[in-house]
């Protein structure tokens, strides 16, 4: 009796370290997104973590099954880890967000799910796994973001799309033709018609680095503009 309130009482004790760890390893990666002002952050990051834990513990402690009469039944615990694995994906899903030809939101979402492993691993006792792995993460979201920054970022040139819609007069098709040319990386779906026998309205899709500001400026240059529109341009 006592021999078995003994195993009962170390077995808790290892439950709530399991936890524990979870939370605090969670913090590592949770505290940087909450600072860099991401939509998940510190206690969504935390709470992921027990939660896949919790889910682990249960899988090796709370389902096993017993012998009974005619029927053997055996521990599975990589059952419910794996639909844990899939369960994430929907919390990571609802951080990514897209603005018009931008998508923001998964370095969050992977981190995330990075998260649900580092609780599982605590949850089934392989501590090292979790610690490696959450110092691994802080290393990926600091350093390697600083590098990108200062390195990648100089070499990626980031083109936005933006459609054009405006309406001038006839005489002004060469030099919208040319300023098309000359200020914009590509010009996608050019679209041109006559109306009213002098005015002509044109469409295109422009691929550049401009702002819209900047891109109403060049335009700024014709001489009988009479109206112009600029939209961000979703594919």
């Amino acid at each position: 009796m006592e021999n078995l309130l003994t195993q009962e009482i170390i077995q808790n004790l290892t439950i709530i370290f399991r936890i524990t760890l979870a939370a605090l390893l969670a913090f590592i990666p949770g505290i940087e997104r909450e600072l860099t002002g991401k939509f998940a952050g510190l206690r969504t990051h935390i709470l992921v973590s027990i939660g896949a834990c919790v889910f682990t513990i249960l899988s090796i402690y709370g389902f096993k099954m017993h012998i009974a009469v005619d029927v053997i039944g055996t521990n599975d615990p990589a059952r419910i880890a794996a639909q844990v694995i899939t369960g994430i994906g929907f919390i990571g899903a609802g951080t990514v967000m897209r603005h018009g030809t931008s998508v923001s939101g998964i370095t969050t979402a992977a981190t995330l799910w990075l998260c649900a492993a580092i609780g599982m691993s605590a949850g089934c006792g392989e501590y090292m796994t979790a610690i490696i792995a959450s110092i691994a993460t802080l290393i990926v979201l600091i350093v390697i973001r600083k590098l990108e920054r200062r390195v990648l970022s100089k070499r990626k040139i980031a083109y936005s799309l933006y459609e054009v819609s405006l309406t001038a007069s006839i005489d002004d098709c060469e030099q919208i033709q040319t300023l098309l040319a000359d200020n914009f990386h590509k010009v996608f779906k050019f679209n041109r018609k006559l109306i009213n026998h002098n005015e002509l309205k044109i469409s295109a899709v422009l691929s550049t680095k401009k702002s819209l500001k900047g891109i109403n400026d060049i335009f700024k240059a014709i001489n009988n503009l009479d109206s112009i529109e600029i939209r961000e341009y979703n594919e």
